[in-house]
């Protein structure tokens, strides 16, 4: 047996519904990709993971397992952008010469990704309050240090996923459920004949989605976020919910319902925050996640991603009427309406 057959890591979670574990260079550490038999000899990717040689050998080593060739995987889909799920698209493309689908907004998000420096976001972590000196821009969060070489997605969409079409792959019907918040164009797929529901990085049974505020982020992602969580709690015939990340679970309902009062909680933390006087999206990150700024040298990314998700709840406050932003000499503040 060689090596990367002894990588190989998979399991049939429904009939024909095959759970592929690809190793990513950050936490969490897996990803769950999935493979969909279509009924008539053709396969279906759901998610590609990262584009490293590790997660490309796994998965290779996965196919060789379940006796499949590349050319067999027919369609790739791709629930939102991100490198852990879309990464590796492009060297699928090429190897299984598959029809590539994916909602439209997450092409666009591509397309910034690969084209936008670090000089934007530099701006938008001054603009919030985050100390980054100028000619200091080492001192930035940088995700590319987590996920160097990991993005290389393809351009070539021949399908763009719409709310509520019935994608037919071979003998598969999935439902595209259009879930924004996490990414503008995320998606999950409800398969109607088994009510297994892919669910990308929407609804993850142990962790909560990243949810933040970027230089190009729709006006309320958060707000998004949970109409979306709503959406996918009012879904009937649910039999088993398949994430990107955690073990797969049976009550769509409940998780939706959990995360929502997750983030509202973090609401009031921010609320609480507010309560002495105007604060800096930064500040208010700091008191809300306190345990990330203990060492903000090692934690660089994450204090990047804190006040990333800081700002999404203060912007879904103002959104609310609760709190305003105020913005001089190129820094906005939060304050409260009394």
């Amino acid at each position: 047996m060689n090596d990367s057959s002894r990588a190989a890591k998979t399991r049939e979670v429904a009939p024909g519904v095959v759970e592929v574990f690809l190793p990513l260079p950050s936490k969490p550490s897996i990803i769950n990709t999935w493979l969909l038999d279509c009924g008539d000899g053709s396969w279906a990717l759901i998610d590609t993971g990262v584009a490293l040689a590790a997660s490309r050998d796994a998965f290779g080593a996965a196919l060789e397992e379940r006796g499949l060739a590349p050319s067999q995987v027919r369609h790739l889909v791709g629930t939102h952008h991100h490198p852990d799920h879309f990464g590796a698209s492009h060297a699928y493309q090429e190897l299984t010469g598959a029809r590539v689908h994916l909602h439209p907004l997450e092409l666009e998000r591509i397309e910034y990704s690969l084209a936008a420096g670090t000089e934007e976001m530099l701006r938008h972590g001054r603009r919030h309050g985050m100390p980054i000196p100028e000619g200091a821009a080492e001192s930035a969060p940088r995700p590319r240090d987590v996920w160097a070489g990991s993005f290389e997605p393809t351009l070539r969409i021949d399908h763009s996923l719409a709310d509520g079409e019935i994608l037919e792959l071979g003998r598969r019907r999935l439902r595209v459920v259009w879930t924004p918040g996490h990414t503008p164009g995320h998606c999950c797929l409800l398969e109607l004949g088994s009510g297994v529901l892919f669910v990308g990085d929407h609804l993850l049974p142990k962790i909560t989605p990243h949810v933040g505020v970027y230089p190009t982020s729709p006006p309320n992602p958060l707000g998004d976020f949970l109409a979306s969580q709503e959406k996918i709690a009012a879904l009937e015939n649910v039999t088993l919910v398949c994430p990107a990340h955690g073990p797969t679970f049976t009550d769509h309902r409940h998780r939706a319902h959990q995360l929502i009062a997750h983030h509202e909680h973090r609401l009031r933390t921010m609320v609480d925050s507010l309560q002495n006087g105007p604060k800096t999206g930064f500040e208010v990150a700091k008191d809300a996640f306190a345990w990330v700024f203990e060492d903000p040298v090692l934690n660089r990314f994450q204090v990047g991603a804190a006040l990333m998700e800081t700002l999404a709840h203060l912007d879904l406050l103002c959104a609310r009427g609760t709190a305003r932003p105020d913005e001089s000499d190129g820094v906005r503040r939060y304050s409260l309406v009394s």
